[in-house]
């Protein structure tokens, strides 16, 4: 099974204001998962982190030739969240519970098809 990581920093006006990872489980880049995605809080709700998913996919497509990305975003995060829809991620599987701090935590598990 492989496992890749490939990191990517958002840059704008010479400044880091993002950064994601992207992951392959397979061969093939096919299918794959955004992790880690952040974005500076200073620079939050400027668009930043609808422009690095938009960017991002494109890369997926363009450069990996993938069909489908995935990725977890808690439920507690409803900028990421509705951020990730608007590019259009959906929610196909059920969410994901994680227990966290001794708290149970829900993730639901988003993909988009390319």
């Amino acid at each position: 099974m492989v496992n890749d990581n490939i990191s990517f920093t958002a840059i704008y006006d010479e400044k880091i204001v993002g950064f994601l990872i992207m992951k392959r489980f397979e061969e093939s880049f096919d299918i794959l998962r955004f992790c880690y995605v952040i974005v500076d809080d200073t620079k939050r709700g400027n668009g930043y982190g609808k422009q690095m998913m938009i960017l991002a996919l494109k890369y997926a497509k363009e450069i990996f030739g993938a069909k489908k990305v995935s990725l977890g975003v808690f439920e507690c995060n409803v900028a990421a969240y509705n951020c990730y829809k608007s590019v259009g991620f959906k929610q196909n599987k059920p969410n994901t519970q994680y227990l966290l701090m001794g708290e149970k935590w829900e993730c639901p598990e988003l993909e988009i098809e390319l």
